[in-house]
């Protein structure tokens, strides 16, 4: 299995100057609130291709509300992505993965321009009334270098505050497999398009699902008769097949993590506060499936939590009580401190004995 082993971030967002070795095959990153926990699931994303604008905006527009458009501008997104330091804009980090050395470093620098008067044509109604209050724009020009073992690629990019992205422009290159999974992202379509190529997972999803519900039976996806979209059904005993989306969410949260797993093999899964929408008693279940199936497609995870249950149940899969050597989890319990980011390393083991024995908390 590939194995991203070290991480260090300079600067990204709030995080600055985090160091962090020993990561193993499933990795649980815990702390305070806005310690920066999806920072870090952020900032490894930028391994996954050389610079390119098209892995750079999706990560600038990861944080954007399920249920509202965002407002901000690609420009704005990408900016904010800067840390607030001084000596100017970078975002700067370095990795080990699969034994090779990575290090990726995006240059920014904001200037101003005159309004181009051919791009006013593209604007919004309140776009073009804000641009007519002016006779210039910000602009932020910015250079990535992706290094491999020495090996350099460098790309570069010129934005404006009404800058949009267009599918011509989205070129991308992917070079290490990173699939990222939101809070809510059991609310959107395509839940199952993965599992259901693999039928030997497919049962075994199933019998996830009858966690549940002892019923559901099968799951499928059918072409609807209403514009020919692919749609999502579990096949039920009592029921018959029955729309996906009519079924609750920790159904849907299980089926977006065994999903996800499938697409991100022989990559890297990160995993933001994966005990949304699932309930606590499902836990111990739900969690040896997830770590189970991770090792199957030799997937790396990144997980992160509040919970403290969550904690304990994942830590549970790896039974510590059977065995002395094995250990597949790294704790990594994230601070900020004086501008700084520190990152508190622990295997799995000695979280779980620590707890037993004296209750320790973890995520502070």
């Amino acid at each position: 299995m590939k194995i991203l082993s070290k991480l260090a971030v300079e600067g990204f967002r709030g995080m600055h100057d985090l160091k962090i070795d020993h990561l193993s095959q499933v990795n649980l990153i815990v702390g305070d609130n806005n310690c920066g926990k999806t920072s870090l699931l952020e900032a490894i994303q930028f391994l996954r291709s050389s610079g390119s604008l098209a892995n750079i905006y999706r990560i600038a527009r990861q944080r954007e509300n399920t249920f509202a458009m965002n407002t901000n501008s690609i420009y704005d997104n990408i900016l904010c992505m800067f840390p607030k330091c001084e000596g100017g804009l970078e975002i700067k980090l370095s990795a080990i993965y699969d034994g090779n050395a990575i290090s990726f470093d995006l240059l920014g620098k904001e200037s101003k321009e005159l309004l181009d008067l051919n791009e006013l044509d593209r604007l919004t109604r309140k776009e073009f009334a804000e641009a007519n209050n002016e006779t210039e724009t910000d602009v932020l020009e910015c250079q990535s270098v992706y290094t491999v073992n020495g090996k350099s690629t460098e790309e570069t990019f010129r934005l404006n505050r009404f800058s949009r992205i267009t599918g011509t422009q989205i070129n991308q290159d992917e070079r290490i497999k990173i699939t990222y999974v939101s809070p809510f992202e059991h609310l959107k379509g395509y839940r199952i398009n993965q599992i259901i190529k693999d039928d030997a997972y497919k049962e075994i999803c199933v019998r996830a699902l009858r966690l549940f519900d002892p019923d559901i039976e099968d799951m499928m996806i059918f072409k609807s008769d209403v514009g020919n979209r692919p749609v999502e059904y579990l096949k039920h005993k009592r029921l018959g097949n029955m729309p996906l989306s009519t079924y609750g969410d920790g159904i849907k949260k299980v089926l977006v993590l065994a999903n996800a797993i499938v697409g991100a093999a022989n990559g890297i899964l990160l995993i933001d506060e994966i005990e949304t929408a699932i309930h606590k008693k499902y836990y111990d279940d739900i969690f040896r499936f997830i770590v189970k199936a991770c090792g199957a497609f030799n997937v790396q995870a990144f997980i992160t939590t509040h919970s403290i249950e969550a904690i304990d149940g994942l830590l549970e899969t790896q039974d510590y009580e059977k065995q002395n050597e094995s250990d597949a989890i790294t704790v990594v319990t994230l601070k900020r401190q004086d501008q700084k980011t520190y990152a508190r390393v622990l295997s799995g083991r000695e979280v779980y004995e620590n707890r037993e024995a004296f209750g320790f908390e973890v995520r502070i």
